[in-house]
């Protein structure tokens, strides 16, 4: 299957949810502190991608290659790195407790990988999806904070051109988003399920793309 039930799941929550939140945020950036529902529910969904990653896989599932031996392991720790340094961030946790909570993380997962029962596929992009979904809207804040936007996508541009110039910008950011996409789509779901080929990837990333290009696209509209 080209595209699956996670990519239309992304593409609407990029589109629609991300710029809604966004717009209803203010200033405030992915690792500003002082979120406290935002930071939880970073935390959150990295606990899922952990449990998803330490969990073994049924004995009758076709065997897969490791992730630690698919390039997507450099994209995956680099993406689980942010969401975490972000959710902590957030929430305002003092370093000294962070290094505790990672500890207890780590006992947990090694507990759950030679104790816990096996988690089939379905299970494991479930656990996945959580941490698509928010990394997708980290993203979109990325885009308005580099972009310096405030509230609403080009609403402080005095004059078209001054607005043509912002969405040109805002498309040249979403044209290099593929670095994002590997680190916060790509590699997340490759530990829920090792699938697809280039063609699959390629789609995928190009509908994440126009999903990108529509919500930047419908935030301007309503902002003229």
């Amino acid at each position: 299957m080209l595209l699956k039930a996670e990519d239309w799941l992304l593409a609407g929550w990029v589109a629609v949810v991300s710029p809604l939140v966004f717009r209803a945020g203010g200033d405030k950036g992915p690792f500003d502190a002082g979120q406290p529902v935002e930071g939880l529910l970073r935390l959150l969904a990295v606990a899922g991608v952990v449990l998803c990653l330490a969990a073994r896989h049924p004995k009758d599932e076709p065997a897969r290659r490791s992730i630690i031996n698919r390039a997507s392991i450099g994209p995956f720790t680099g993406g689980l790195l942010l969401v975490l340094i972000s959710g902590f961030t957030a929430l305002g946790v003092p370093s000294n407790l962070v290094v505790w909570i990672l500890l207890a993380a780590v006992a947990g997962a090694v507990l759950i990988r030679f104790a816990g029962p096996p988690l089939a596929a379905p299970v494991r992009r479930a656990l996945v999806t959580p941490f698509v979904l928010i990394a997708g809207g980290i993203y979109w804040n990325v885009i308005a904070q580099v972009a310096g936007i405030r509230g609403v996508v080009v609403a402080g541009a005095t004059s078209a051109v001054d607005r043509n110039t912002a969405l040109l910008a805002l498309g040249f950011l979403a044209l290099f988003s593929a670095v994002y996409y590997a680190m916060l789509v790509y590699g997340p779901r490759q530990v829920a399920e090792p699938e697809g080929g280039r063609l699959e990837w390629g789609l995928r990333y190009v509908v994440f793309l126009a999903s990108i290009v529509l919500g930047i696209g419908w935030l301007a509209a309503i902002a003229g």
